[in-house]
């Protein structure tokens, strides 16, 4: 467990943890309070807008309904029948009819009464004529006689065990002699529900009180002690009040019915809306620790993953860094935090970049290597190569300048005998004798390392060519002689600064294979390329060998094997020298066209394969084999594409040649007859990948196969998969995995031998 916190992902997670849990569960508690204010808020604003609805629908109907009433009593029938003294029952018909009538029309009158006190008698609309004796409300005749009421006002009034909004309508309100009355007693149920509908929302009661504090309007659980506690709040107005009625707290609103001196109140049971708001607040903490998990687990996880590649990184500095700190002034911790060690790594590789720097200002000879290195590669010069070569060679003092190319003979035995430092020193070497020699001659010689096969001569002399061709003869005799190495060695003729040198390269390369066709072992110059065309068409018919090649493109093997036998029938009748150089033009010719394809790359040379043969015949079956695979290569690719053949050609041939650093997209272009442009656009189209990205990426592909297979140095690694300089090979190998080579080998090793934080 110790161990566990000592980690710095842990503690980081930790931390972070700590703060997202005092940032989170405070602020989900505020806003769930913030949203508990805002509903009850909002609740209130509700509660005193359906009151004020309330109250103004309520004074509008009431004040209809007076209309309605003074419009009855306006009624000739009814008036007549009021005023009259005498009894009279087609009047008394007439009135009870228009009484009919008018409660036809309006809902809300459940009954009505005439009343003429003068006659002592009363027209009830359920009963008709009564006498005042045998008139069933005696309390609306008791207000009549002892109020004799002048003015519209509706009143709670109970008859018959039920009650109703009444209103008395007098016959003349502007005189003393009351002599009638029109009575209207209301439907409270049709009001409650046309007034008081929202008391259906749950929770909520309306609910209207006249002056004395009784209920006028609507029905409440726990009338009385709701009615007694209304009595003691202050007078109504726009604020909201709270009253508790048997432990239950009530948020109360009112509002005033002027023409009544009523009140309309709205009563709000909060159990039922404070069960929702906590039920809402738990959801809004529930969701809050939620998100802290998520947010916990993804701190976690971001801290291991950022965190752990440091501590692994800080590991690998301990263990390849640690011998060598213990005699450093900075020396590197053997315990302690990451960024303790990476700390002190990082000052001691700083130290080292200053070593380095300091060392380099001593080493001009490498700066100037990789101008003459960019020069060749790039055919030509910029602004900054020509200024940087002038500052460090004499090369440029003249404007002609010649290209020879040293290449060692049987290579891939001197790199299977020497690694790859000891060749760099080979041909550091070679390139000492030869700039000593020339500096002799008072003239000047650069010297360029490909890491492959060969070095390159750019040669600022002022001499001809027999002179330059003899000093290269002596260069290559003291490489045989001190180095120990056989070479072969060619160069052109004088070139402007100006001209292509790539191109030149390429062409004086090619050269060096004359000794491979020919056998000399001489300084190989631009002259003897006729001598080369010529040995190519060595053959009494030379149209026989282009046959050949046109017949195995054609897939037609029939005919393959009759050229086949044309040409070894010519070579069956001549010696056996010559016989062997027809053979060799033919198989070199053959390899050439098809390097491509699988068939002939098992090929280490062609003196050597033919060694192997003791007769004639032997050799036409190996070489009829061999063309029938790659007949059989040819038309496994006939039914695709056009461009997709392209595009696998392209492939084939930096799969075969990802070892060379030369490899370019003009070389593959030209190896499939297109454009440079034209088979970049093929590529891209068919595979997605410009070209130059995918040979890069084999490179590291390859770089990345042998670090793991194998037990090669790294810098061998890197020439072997094709990088011309150490530089562009780390930086690419670094830029692409996040690590250097020997980062890469030490992790993937460890991995498989089951290393686990």
């Amino acid at each position: 467990m110790r161990h566990l916190f000592s980690k710095n992902y842990v503690r980081i997670y930790l931390w972070i943890g700590m703060i997202f849990t005092m940032i989170i569960i405070p602020f989900s508690m505020f806003l769930a309070n913030q949203f508990s204010k805002y509903a009850y808020s909002q609740m209130d604003l509700f509660n005193r807008d359906t009151m004020l609805q309330t109250a103004s629908r309520t004074e509008f109907l009431l004040n209809k309904l007076k209309a309605y009433g003074l419009h009855m009593y306006q009624d000739s029938t009814v008036q007549e029948w009021l005023q009259s003294s005498g009894r009279s029952p087609l009047d008394d018909m007439g009135a009870l009819h228009a009484l009919t009538n008018y409660m036809s029309t309006e809902p809300f009158i459940k009954r009505a009464y005439l009343v003429n006190v003068h006659k002592e008698q009363a027209i009830d609309s359920l009963k008709g004529l009564v006498s005042f004796e045998k008139f069933g409300d005696a309390a609306m005749l008791k207000k009549i006689r002892e109020d004799r009421p002048l003015f519209l006002q509706f009143f709670y009034h109970e008859t018959g065990g039920e009650p109703y909004l009444a209103l008395i309508v007098p016959s003349t309100p502007a005189r003393k002699d009351h002599r009638g009355y029109l009575v209207l007693l209301l439907d409270n149920r049709a009001l409650q529900e046309n007034l008081l509908g929202l008391n259906k929302e749950p929770g909520m009661d309306l609910i209207i009180v006249d002056g004395q504090g009784r209920n006028v309007l609507g029905t409440t659980e726990n009338d009385a002690a709701i009615l007694n506690e209304l009595r003691r709040l202050k007078p109504a107005n726009s604020e909201t009040q709270v009253m508790t009625v048997r432990g239950m707290p009530l948020f109360v609103n009112s509002a005033p019915l002027a023409s009544q001196k009523w009140t309309v109140y709205s009563l709000t049971e909060l159990k039922a809306f404070k069960s929702q708001a906590q039920a809402f607040q738990t959801k809004i903490v529930g969701y809050s620790l939620l998100l802290l998990v998520l947010l916990l687990l993804a701190a976690f996880w971001n801290s291991r993953r950022m965190v752990k590649p440091f501590r692994r990184l800080a590991d690998q500095l301990q263990r390849r860094i640690v011998q060598e700190s213990r005699h450093s002034a900075l020396a590197l911790p053997a315990t302690g935090d990451e960024y303790s060690i990476l700390k002190n790594g990082i000052e001691l590789l700083s130290s080292r970049v200053d070593e380095m720097h300091q060392s380099l200002r001593g080493h001009s000879g490498l700066i100037k290597a990789e101008y003459l290195r960019q020069w060749l590669l790039q055919g030509r010069m910029n602004r900054t190569l020509r200024e940087g070569i002038a500052r460090e060679s004499e090369l440029l003092a003249s404007d002609l300048i010649r290209l020879a190319v040293v290449k060692i003979d049987a290579y891939r035995d001197v790199a299977e005998t020497y690694d790859f430092a000891s060749r760099q020193l080979l041909k550091y070497a070679m390139g000492n004798i030869a700039g000593e020699i020339f500096a002799g001659e008072s003239g000047t010689l650069e010297t360029i390392d490909l890491a492959g096969d060969h070095i390159v001569f750019l040669i600022g002399l002022d001499r001809d060519d027999a002179e330059v061709r003899k000093l290269l003869e002596t260069i290559k005799g003291h490489i045989a002689t001190y180095v120990r190495l056989q070479v072969t060695i060619a160069v052109s003729d004088l070139k402007h600064l100006e001209d292509d040198l790539r191109s030149v390269y390429d062409f004086v390369l090619e050269l060096t294979l004359l000794k491979f066709i020919s056998g000399e072992d001489k300084v190989y110059t631009e002259g003897d390329y006729e001598s080369y065309v010529r040995l190519l068409q060595p053959l009494s018919d030379p149209k026989s060998l282009d046959k050949l090649l046109v017949a195995v493109k054609s897939g037609k093997k029939d005919q393959v094997v009759l050229l086949l036998e044309e040409l070894f029938g010519q070579m069956a009748a001549v010696k056996y020298s010559e016989c062997k150089v027809r053979l060799t033009v033919i198989l070199f010719t053959i390899m050439k066209e098809f390097d491509k394809l699988r068939a002939l790359q098992g090929v280490d040379g062609i003196d050597k394969q033919l060694d192997r043969f003791s007769t004639l015949q032997e050799a036409r079956h190996w070489l009829e084999a061999e063309l029938f695979a790659v007949i059989d290569q040819l038309s496994s690719r006939k039914g695709g594409d056009r461009k997709e053949k392209l595009a696998e050609e392209m492939i084939n041939y930096v799969l075969y040649h990802i070892h060379d650093p030369m490899l370019s997209v003009e070389a593959i272009a030209e190896h499939v007859s297109l454009s440079a442009k034209y088979a970049r656009s093929i590529f891209q189209e068919v595979r997605g990948v410009s070209l130059s990205n995918y040979i890069l990426n084999t490179r590291i592909e390859k770089v990345k196969e042998l670090l793991v297979t194998t037990t090669m140095s790294v810098a061998d690694i890197g020439e072997r998969s094709g990088f011309l300089t150490r530089s562009h090979y780390f930086t690419a190998f670094k830029k692409a995995t996040g690590l250097t080579p020997n980062q890469y080998r030490l992790h993937h090793t460890e991995g498989e031998g089951g290393e686990a934080e």
